[in-house]
């Protein structure tokens, strides 16, 4: 089983294919008004459906990636970008009286842009973390073929390590400066976040996402959030995946600690 189709697909991706299908439905709506008119039909040249429908998808798409994330930007965006699209049919050549709806249109799309600007830092983020954290569940799932679920709220525990906190200390700061976890400092621990789900930018306590836990005394855990664990296609050993996701921490911290901090981006990088 390739360990690349092991994961279901980002709603990110659900945009550009949105979007393209919507250029091929426009074009064919149009078409076909066209076709009807000369065919002595009354009927507009502009394609309202296509436009209704695009619309009710960026508003839709915002509510969802809202469930999943929990990040207010996309519900928000997914609202404006609806409402402009469902007045751009005031725009169109054929539309002889825009008036006031025209004007809210532009108005609309300025606000767009200035929205996207104010939250660009937080949007970018967030993609990071959620690229660099589907790549860590590949990675993790690379080698899993046991198809058993056994899923559990606890943490499991992945054995020890040697480090000083110096060194998990640098490890986390290195991994968070590259958008691969969150790191949360405890008095003798670091906790450091991942999610395919609950974005990272809202988190406040990594309990709430998938993270793995390394102490000064040596001890390492790790906790898959179930959401996370019910994103992959098949139901894997729970077990397995928490302890194939610890020997990857374990690994990223030896290149660490032998100044081989470059090795740890290839391979996320090999995890595509």
């Amino acid at each position: 089983m390739n360990y690349r189709s092991k994961i279901r697909m980002s709603i990110g991706w659900i945009y550009p294919i949105g979007i393209f299908s919507s250029y091929i439905l426009l074009l064919l709506e149009y078409e076909l008004r066209r076709v009807l008119r000369q065919g002595g039909y009354d009927s507009w040249g502009i394609p309202y459906i296509t436009i209704i429908l695009v619309s009710l998808m960026f508003i839709i798409l915002g509510i969802l990636q809202w469930f999943r994330y929990r990040n207010w930007i996309y519900p928000v965006l997914g609202f404006l970008m609806g409402i402009t699209t469902a007045q751009a049919s005031f725009i169109f050549p054929d539309y002889d009286n825009a008036g006031i709806i025209g004007l809210t249109y532009f108005i609309c799309f300025i606000i767009i842009i200035l929205f996207i600007i104010i939250n660009w830092s937080s949007l970018y983020h967030h993609e990071r973390f959620e690229i660099n954290s589907r790549r860590l569940f590949r990675l993790a799932a690379e080698r899993i073929i046991e198809t058993s679920d056994g899923f559990t709220e606890r943490p499991y525990s992945a054995g020890s390590i040697e480090a000083t906190k110096d060194e998990l200390l640098g490890l986390s700061r290195y991994l968070h400066a590259n958008f691969i976890v969150r790191p949360f400092y405890l008095d003798d621990s670091v906790s450091m976040a991942f999610s395919m789900n609950k974005s990272l930018i809202v988190v406040e306590d990594p309990s709430e996402v998938s993270h793995v836990t390394m102490d000064s005394h040596g001890k390492i855990s790790i906790k898959i959030s179930e959401k996370d664990y019910r994103d992959y296609r098949h139901s894997l050993s729970f077990d397995r995946l928490c302890a194939s996701m610890a020997d990857l921490f374990i690994r990223f911290l030896e290149y660490y600690k032998n100044g081989h901090e470059s090795r740890i981006l290839s391979e996320l990088k090999s995890a595509r």
